[in-house]
């Protein structure tokens, strides 16, 4: 079995992560009578569920073609048409459509893997998408004078540093078994550092939320699944374990989503 050097190129956008503080609104209401904030919630929860259905589709293709995991893809994506119809955006809607049909047409290798060009193609319109996103929400929180939370930014960072992680893990992970040859247009994403990073923003978490009746124990929750999958992204080159990733990974998410949900 061939393994890739700890610099795991992977197609995302979300590259900025690193040296930028994070872009994403978080509202102290719920929007309700500010249609700037409306739209930015929108545009976020596209994003997740672009995530989601991203990540169970390389889950999908690791595990032999798992049909639950093909299931939680289409579930996402029926989520996601409904998000997006609510957007009204026919640029977002077009990017939306080639994810689609990028997760749902892969062509699959004689070892029942997605091929290079299937894999890439899935990158390619995450990429897309994700980054017009995050134009469409700077444009709005702009526009509409939207203040920033740092730190409820911070929750929704989190869950966008997981997903990053472990769509990388799970490329690498095509690759340690024999199929798809990680390439990429866009940067490297060191799934080591990116483990660093999410650990850090947790202990800040953690001080700042520690004592929130309900956010707090949410993310002692994280933090307890957390400590268990580290070492698996830190060492990802060393033993590859992409169900052990996988689970945790929605785990994860689920519960940083649910803190999300809290502050806005």
């Amino acid at each position: 079995m061939r393994k890739t050097a700890a610099c795991l190129v992977l197609v995302t956008g979300i590259l900025s992560l690193f040296n930028t503080t994070a872009v994403w609104a978080a509202p102290a209401t719920s929007g309700v009578g500010n249609p700037a904030l409306q739209a930015i919630q929108t545009f976020q929860r596209i994003e997740m569920v672009a995530y989601r259905a991203a990540t169970s589709f390389y889950l999908y293709n690791v595990l032999n073609r798992d049909p639950q995991q093909f299931r939680k893809m289409q579930t996402m994506l029926t989520e996601g048409d409904a998000h997006i119809a609510r957007a009204a955006n026919p640029a977002l809607q077009l990017k939306w459509e080639a994810l689609k049909h990028a997760c749902t047409t892969a062509n699959f290798t004689a070892e029942g893997v997605a091929d290079n060009d299937s894999i890439n193609s899935v990158d390619a319109a995450l990429s897309d998408l994700t980054g017009s996103l995050r134009a469409n929400i700077g444009e709005q929180r702009a526009s509409g004078k939207v203040a920033v939370d740092k730190m409820a930014d911070m929750l929704y960072d989190e869950y966008v540093t997981m997903q990053i992680m472990t769509a990388a893990y799970l490329r690498f992970s095509a690759d340690y078994f024999g199929g798809a040859i990680v390439a990429s247009r866009s940067g490297e994403v060191e799934i080591d550092k990116l483990a660093i990073k999410f650990g850090a923003q947790l202990d800040q978490l953690n001080r700042h939320y520690g004592k929130h009746p309900k956010i707090g124990p949410l993310l002692k929750e994280v933090t307890t699944r957390w400590v268990f999958v580290r070492n698996s992204f830190i060492h990802f080159n060393e033993k590859n374990v992409p169900f052990v990733v996988g689970r945790y990974n929605e785990q994860i998410t689920d519960k940083l989503l649910q803190a999300y949900a809290m502050v806005l």
